[in-house]
């Protein structure tokens, strides 16, 4: 026998080499080009926080090596890796220098059988795989509870649009069977329209890796049980060793059919020979003649008689065969019925399974989501709940103590946009809206005036003169030069007695009264002290709406005021004209209207 070896470039050529060692001739056909697929950076990114990946080939072994690399990524050390075959294995120790399980059973369904994925409920699993296909490994871990994602990392693309050109250089190179390592290989050898291709490929043996390829074969192409070969692995010594057994089976059955064949008629021209023989001796010529003609009737008889069996043989072998065929194809129905009715219990398990999982995932979402709102309410009491509690704290001093009903009302707007994107504010909300009404409905006090008009008379009090004397300016000396005229003699005496006079007694005589003593510098800026004291505490007084100490010290103002400063100055007078009429105003004590907005900010926060 004769095979075509379907696998890619470069991958072929060893199996056909392992088969030349057995004297098996091989003809290496690639029919599919493996192409790399850039992963996302999302999926290389679950692939190295995942607790387990599974890979299927070795080419999605390097692929995902190099993009890896080239993205600067590296897995977890925790990270268990499963390959699907011991090639796989050896590729990703090679790759990526990490030790990886492989199943007995080298396809999807020895690695859905491990032990190790048995129980991945609630674990991050991801599947470094090809384009399509696989889906086994992957609806089976989701039925697990597994938290799965896929990493496609190569695709196989055709090498041709028609598979025209492999069959006919198959036909005449005279191919018995067919190696097919994959679906896709398989959908790509069977894409001709032609019906003598199709008939062609339906008489051959194919050589296939896995049930899942045997099953498309039945299933998309008709092809028998007795046409397919399943080997033990997709390395080359197991398709090898397969292939080996394929053509000793089938040696076996064509020598057996060819002795059955030559058995029948062998027996009866030896028997008449013999007889002729024995008998040639006692007859005559025409005897002989006679019985010659009689032999050739007889054996011209017997071998319409022989073939006749041997036709009877052929037809009860091939009613035989359809028979067993049939048979073959009832038991084949009754498992597949069997098998639809159990996939179908699984489906209906599954979906139970699904339904329980989603619920039980919507329920911790909504869990998480709630935990969620909760942290970030609490989260409120960090930099934006000192923010609002400030403003409200502000607020709050402006009207209780400066009585700046205004000043509050823009506060309390202030505060009300801060909240403006927080949830569950409108209890919030309503406070600061009524304190605003309540606060722009009261009348505006005249605090802010008087007090100023305080502060502007303690500015003033360094300013005012005190209530000292001028000393008066000295006069000229006389001149006390003595004239060196006789007739001068009287003016000479006065102006010798002045001399006498001044060097022993100095006398100055003053136009004003003293009042007070004369006041040193210390003294007055004690006098200043104490009047800059009384405005203070006039100032104090009256934002404490203290109407008596109020009146008070103003009234010790004026004292001051009238005993200590000159009251002809214009600036002294000022002075005291404004605290009479500071003294007369009368100053009706209000409530301190209460706001709602700290309290309601308190019960919001909590």
């Amino acid at each position: 026998m004769k095979f075509a070896i379907t696998r890619p470039q470069g991958k072929g050529e060893a199996l056909a080499t392992e088969l030349a060692k057995s004297n098996i001739s091989a003809l290496c056909t690639p029919v599919l080009t493996l192409n790399s697929v850039q992963a996302t950076p999302q999926q290389l990114l679950d692939a190295c926080d995942a607790d387990i990946i599974i890979f299927i080939s070795q080419d999605a072994v390097q692929n995902f090596a190099q993009q890896l690399q080239a993205d600067g990524f590296s897995l977890a050390t925790t990270c268990q890796l499963i390959a699907v075959g011991e090639q796989t294995a050896e590729a990703i120790k090679l790759c990526l220098s990490r030790s990886a399980i492989a199943p007995t059973r080298q396809d999807s369904e020895g690695v859905v059988a491990l032990a190790e994925l048995q129980d991945v409920e609630a674990q991050r699993t991801v599947i470094v795989k090809g384009r399509g296909g696989r889906t086994h490994i992957a609806k089976t871990l989701k039925a697990r509870g597994a938290l799965l994602s896929t990493c496609n990392v190569y695709e196989r693309v055709a090498e041709h649009s028609t598979s025209e050109s492999w069959l006919d250089h198959w036909q005449a190179s005279k191919i018995d069977g067919i190696v097919v390592t994959s679906n896709a290989a398989v959908d790509a050898i069977f894409n001709s329209r032609q019906a003598a291709h199709q008939n062609w490929l339906q008489a051959r043996m194919f050589v296939v890796v896995s049930e899942r390829t045997a099953q498309h074969l039945k299933i998309q192409y008709k092809i028998t049980d007795t046409q397919i070969v399943v080997s033990a692995g997709a390395s080359n010594g197991a398709l090898a060793q397969t292939i080996c057994g394929l053509i000793s089976q089938q040696g076996s059955a064509m020598t057996e059919k060819q002795e059955s064949s030559a058995s029948i008629p062998s027996n009866e021209p030896q028997q008449m020979e013999k007889k002729s023989t024995k008998n040639t001796a006692k007859l005559s010529k025409t005897a002989v003649l006679a019985l010659l003609v009689a032999l050739t009737g007889v054996a011209s008889a017997g071998g319409v008689y022989v073939y006749n069996q041997q036709q009877a043989i052929k037809q009860d072998a091939q009613l035989t065969q359809l028979a067993a065929q049939n048979a073959q194809l009832a038991s084949q129905l009754t498992a597949t019925q069997k098998a639809l009715s159990d996939i179908q219990a699984q489906w209906q398990t599954q979906q139970q399974v699904m339904a329980a999982q989603l619920n039980k995932q919507q329920q911790k979402v909504e869990q998480s989501l709630q935990q969620t709102l909760s942290q970030a309410r609490q989260q409120v009491g960090g930099a934006v709940s000192s923010e609002l509690r400030a403003l409200a704290r502000y607020a709050e001093f402006k009207v209780a103590s400066e009585r700046d009903y205004l000043g509050a009302v823009i506060v309390l707007e202030r505060l009300e946009n801060a909240i403006s994107e927080e949830v569950a504010t409108d209890a919030l909300k309503l406070a600061i809206n009524q304190d605003i009404a309540m606060l722009r409905a009261l009348p505006k006090p005249s605090t802010e005036a008087i007090y100023m008009e305080l502060a502007g008379l303690i500015s003033q009090v360094d300013k005012l003169p005190l209530k000292t004397i001028d000393k008066p300016k000295s006069h000229a000396s006389e001149d006390a030069q003595l004239s060196k005229d006789i007739s001068d003699w009287q003016s000479n005496i006065m102006r010798s007695w002045n001399k006498i006079r001044a060097d022993f007694l100095t006398i100055r005589q003053h136009d004003k009264p003293v009042i007070d003593p004369l006041l040193d510098a210390q003294e007055q800026q004690l006098i200043r002290a104490q009047l800059r004291s009384y405005l203070q505490q006039a100032q104090t007084a009256f934002l404490d709406q203290q109407a008596s100490i109020f009146d008070q010290a103003l009234t010790g103002a004026k004292n001051t005021l009238a005993r200590y400063y000159r009251s002809g100055d214009a600036r002294s007078a000022m002075v005291l004209e404004r605290l009479q009429v500071l003294q007369g105003t009368e100053h009706s004590v209000t409530k301190v209207p209460q706001i709602t907005t700290p309290q309601a900010l308190k019960e919001w926060l909590q």
